[in-house]
């Protein structure tokens, strides 16, 4: 153990000595002394070589105009042994001068946040740089992206060196957008979404953000950099756009014997179909169908058009058909109102309408269960808030996504079910439900990545029926579990997955996730706290994405055990 410790600290000099040796020297000359001399940060007595020294040049240089020192420069850095000799010119300082800036100029500064520099017509010279930029971006963003900042009658002997003058050039306005390429995108959705209206004004703040925007649209592939033609008073963006194979098909399809005596056979399967961008406006359209355990069947169809009549207001709907075996069928429809922000970010007001029938069993209650159901009819208005500002939509790696929504309405039993009959609960009910989710992703260099997220989701005012509850479980909500399994009227998920990428859309990664949920029915209150964990990889291939998980759940009545484990298995076949 002392020998041991006796190697780690001679190592520790070694190291030590090598980095000090290997330090280099810095002199700075000049024919002046330096004045106003900057922290020992930006004039650095050591440093490792000289790629180090020239990062901090830069830095010093702007010290010095800012003082005043507008003709600093750094003419050499010259290398003798271990001795680096920084060659620098001073020249005179200016730091007492001013610009004179003519009423004229003042007035059509005055609204900017440029003319807060200004006093008493004056500029001081040394912040000439920084407040002539900011002039230069005003105008830019207010329609003159010509516009040129200069001093006129330049006179350095005097206090006053010159008077401020600034061309602004011709208005220019928005016109056409013009895409080239084989992406088959209409003018009517993309000008609403990156926000350029014919005739409206120029502004390069606008246009520095477009290849942004159209970097989160996943079914076009950028080929080249957006460019901007003006003619005369007008502006033309030239895009130049490749379509991108985006739209899914994943599924699979299979005949299950029912009765071995009746020979009878059911439909058991999973299908999922994803198309954007069909009709070329920017659309969504997605189907879902699920058989997965005898009896049952779960549909869900949604479509949204974000861009209508080159406005960022569109529409949405869904409808969902949810038969859980011979107990219950419940039915969704929802149409939105949206108004679509910069990017994928949108705020929808909605309208649903859900419709419950138990099945086989007698109204009022669950067969083999003691907790209540009923056939109802639901209305409920909402507001709903999404957010996205992810590198990818499709496969994130970094920036953050989610959406919160508020709904309420009215819960209406049916005269002919039994729990009202009984007295159980009242016929009618005002009905409240709130649900969130957030998801974030950092990339940790190149090649690993960190994603993790929290959802959930409440229901409340009047009595739960076991068939109007939240379904948790599986592949989008809580891995390690059957889809849809766990039922609650409040639930809370968490869950952070580390992924390593050994190609640009290809990932390997392991998760966890966590839950807390409840569910009261009748005053009968049961909570538990399950999880789950797992690894999984994503292939990208030319004819999509091939995903393969395998995970492992617990909860109260069901431990771990490999024999449970969940393998989920598809390939999304674009085309």
């Amino acid at each position: 153990m002392i020998i041991k410790r006796i190697v780690i600290f001679w190592v520790i000099i070694f190291v030590f000595c090598g980095t000090l040796f290997s330090q280099k020297v810095v002199i700075y000359t000049a024919e002046q002394p330096f004045p106003d001399a900057p922290k020992r940060t930006l004039m650095p007595r050591k440093v490792v070589d000289s790629a180090a020294l020239q990062a901090t040049l830069p830095l010093l240089a702007d010290h010095y105009h800012r003082k005043g020192y507008i003709a600093f420069s750094i003419d050499t850095v010259r290398v003798s042994v271990d001795t680096l000799f920084a060659d620098c010119f001073i020249g005179p300082c200016y730091g007492d001068k001013v610009i004179r800036i003519a009423d004229s100029t003042l007035e059509s500064l005055s609204h900017g946040a440029s003319v807060r520099s200004v006093r008493n017509g004056t500029l001081p010279f040394i912040e000439y740089a920084r407040f002539a930029e900011k002039v230069v971006q005003q105008y830019e963003n207010y329609g003159h992206p010509f516009c040129q900042v200069s001093i006129e009658e330049t006179d350095f002997e005097q206090d006053t060196i010159g008077t401020l003058s600034i061309v602004v050039g011709p208005a220019i306005v928005y016109d056409s957008i013009i895409v080239k390429g084989d992406a088959k995108v209409r003018p009517s959705f993309l000008q609403p979404y990156l926000n350029w209206r014919r005739k409206r004004r120029y502004s390069e703040a606008a246009v520095s953000q477009i290849p942004s925007l159209l970097e989160r649209l996943p079914y076009v592939t950028i080929t080249r950099e957006p460019g901007v033609e003006f003619v005369g008073d007008r502006a033309y963006l030239y895009l130049f756009l490749d379509r991108q194979r985006v739209n899914q098909f994943d599924g699979y399809i299979g005949l299950v014997p029912v009765s071995a005596t009746t020979g009878k056979v059911m439909l058991n399967g999973e299908v999922t179909l994803k198309l954007q961008n069909l009709f070329t406006i920017g659309e969504r359209l997605s189907l879902q169908w699920r058989a997965p355990e005898r009896y049952s069947q779960y549909l869900d169809i949604q479509a949204e058009f974000p861009y209508l009549f080159r406005t960022p207001i569109g529409v949405a709907g869904s409808f969902t058909l949810d038969k859980k075996d011979t107990t219950y069928l419940n039915m969704n429809y929802m149409a939105a109102l949206q108004y679509s922000f910069a990017g994928s970010s949108s705020l929808q007001a909605s309208y649903q309408y859900t419709t419950s029938a138990l099945l086989s069993v007698a109204p009022g209650y669950v067969a083999g269960d003691d907790t209540l159901a009923a056939d109802f009819r639901k209305s409920l208005w909402g507001v709903r808030l999404n957010v996205s500002h992810v590198d990818n939509v499709v496969q994130p790696w970094s920036g953050l996504e989610g959406h919160a929504g508020l709904s309420a309405g009215v819960r209406q039993l049916l005269p002919s079910a039994q729990a009202v009959a009984e007295g159980r609960t009242a016929l009618k009910s005002t009905h409240y439900q709130m649900e969130a989710e957030l998801n974030g992703y950092v990339a940790i260099g190149k090649r690993w990545g960190w994603a993790a997220g929290v959802q959930g989701a409440t229901q409340f005012g009047g009595e739960h029926l076991y068939n109007d509850l939240f379904r948790i479980g599986g592949t989008h909500t809580l891995q390690g579990f059957d889809e849809q399994s766990l039922f609650a009227s409040t639930y809370l998920i968490a869950r952070t997955e580390f992924r390593f990428r050994f190609a640009r859309l290809s990932y390997l990664c392991a998760f966890f996730n966590a839950a807390w949920y409840e569910r009261n029915l009748r005053g009968a209150m049961y909570s538990d706290w399950p999880f789950g964990f797992g690894i999984g990889a994503t292939i990208h291939t030319k004819a999509g994405n091939l995903y393969l998980s395998y995970a492992l759940g617990q909860q109260k009545e069901s431990p771990i055990s490999f024999k449970t484990g969940k393998i989920h298995f598809g390939i999304d076949v674009n085309f």
